[in-house]
């Protein structure tokens, strides 16, 4: 043990670190403040939305969109006629109404209490009795209004003609002027909204589809074949834009498709042929 410890007061070993630096290099740094980051916390604003309260706002939505249709059905009859088929209305007045193919009529439920007044959209031949409130028809074409008469009205495609065939009717068409003149149409007589002025009927059965005819008068090929298909509830097409100029004047009994048909191919002096369930005129 002596030997090691004199050996060892020969090796010559580093010094150690000088604890009076260590110090002042830590106080330096205690000194030194650095710049802490400010953590901005962005909170998410929530707004709970209660079961009850979704449902009411629900309920809401749903009664301002279907509000005025079910007040429409509360207080209002509707009554339609499908392509193809007719229909036949009684009103409390005792008024008889004949619907076309693809016609509808509406009218308020309390009828005859207060007024009359029906609102058509399509064909309609009206056998009005008389009451103690005119009887009203409206169209988005024009206005009839009667005392007790037996007429009819084609309001479609931006038209309206109204036929009398007893008594007579005042008629106001909708027009391009600021204020359209009123028109006193008598039995025997029709109107329009593009000729106002009131003419002779050009058939004594005139309208003609109260008695399964079609009767044509200068009638373009186009709106003869509409009102085909709307009985007859078919297709019809016409092959090139020349038949469209195509007029038609006469009488066609329409109790079967194929003899309408046929006679309609006489008078246009054209063919058709039946392809892909569709008539071709061409």
């Amino acid at each position: 043990m002596k030997r090691i410890w004199e050996a060892s007061k020969q090796i010559n070993t580093p010094a150690g670190p000088s604890t009076a630096d260590a110090w002042m290099r830590l106080e330096q740094r205690l000194d030194i403040k650095d710049p802490v980051p400010e953590r901005v916390q962005h909170r998410k604003i929530y707004f709970p939305i209660q079961p009850r309260l979704a449902y009411a706002f629900t309920l809401m939505i749903i009664a301002i969109l279907t509000g005025p249709k079910i007040y429409d059905l509360a207080t209002h009859i509707t009554v339609s006629a499908e392509r193809g088929g007719r229909a036949e209305i009684n009103l409390a007045d005792g008024t008889s109404v004949r619907l076309n193919s693809e016609s509808l009529l509406k009218y308020k439920r309390n009828f005859n209490s207060e007024s009359r007044i029906v609102n058509l959209s399509g064909e309609g031949y009206f056998q009005v009795v008389k009451g103690d409130h005119p009887f009203t028809v409206e169209t988005l074409y024009g206005t009839v209004t009667v005392l007790g008469t037996k007429f009819n009205i084609h309001a479609r495609n931006e038209n309206v003609e109204v036929v009398v065939n007893e008594g007579a009717i005042s008629f106001i068409p909708k027009q391009d002027k600021p204020k359209s003149d009123k028109v006193i149409v008598k039995a025997g007589h029709y109107s329009n909204n593009n000729d106002p002025l009131p003419q002779a009927l050009p058939h004594p059965e005139y309208p003609g589809w109260i008695h399964d005819k079609l009767i044509l008068n200068k009638t373009n090929l186009e709106i003869v074949c509409a009102k085909i298909e709307r009985k007859f509830d078919v297709n019809i097409e016409l092959a090139s834009d020349q038949l469209h100029d195509i007029s038609i004047t006469g009488v066609i009994n329409a109790v079967d498709l194929d003899g309408v048909l046929t006679t309609l191919a006489i008078l246009s002096k054209r063919s058709y042929r039946f392809e892909k369930e569709t008539y071709i005129f061409y």
